[in-house]
């Protein structure tokens, strides 16, 4: 996967997935408060990350999102045509790298803002969602951990990564 800097303030990037498509990473939040990563393609939104910031020390990951149903606007007055006649398919954008993309996104972030710890909930419904979820955090270096105090109240596991 390769990130690129398309702006010198950095809150617009390119990135591409497994095939070599070219995806927009935008960016926003406060510094000191969240941050938010919306991934585009065409336009549309297709991927999100979501993270709150505890300074000095904490990231906690609020989601990391993948779409699998997304249908893109019409390119021009013929396809817009069709669609009336056609009904489109829905995209499915998971298993492209995207999620790992947003995910090293978020400790890049973490890492350049001095944060120790990086820590996350799942849910039933998240784990149901994707069944390799736990295994998918794992290989990324975090520590799959019983639900605690700071976990959100319906979680079933907590995630943690410690980048001392």
């Amino acid at each position: 996967m390769m990130l690129e800097s398309s702006s010198e303030n950095n809150d617009q990037m390119i990135i591409r997935d497994r095939q070599g498509r070219e995806y927009r990473l935008q960016v926003n939040g406060d510094e000191d408060s969240y941050l938010i990563a919306k991934l585009l393609y065409r336009n549309s939104e297709v991927g999100r990350l979501q993270c709150v910031l505890y300074p000095p020390d904490k990231l906690v990951i609020g989601d990391i999102l993948i779409r699998d149903d997304v249908i893109h606007a019409p390119e021009h007055l013929g396809a817009a045509l069709l669609r009336r006649l056609v009904e489109p398919k829905p995209i499915d954008y998971r298993r492209r790298g995207l999620g790992t993309h947003l995910l090293q996104f978020a400790i890049k972030k973490a890492r350049q803002r001095g944060i120790k710890r990086i820590c996350g909930s799942l849910t039933q419904k998240d784990i149901h969602n994707n069944p390799n979820l736990v295994k998918w955090y794992k290989k990324h270096g975090f520590e799959i951990l019983p639900p605690s105090q700071e976990n959100i109240e319906n979680a079933v596991l907590g995630i943690s990564l410690d980048l001392r």
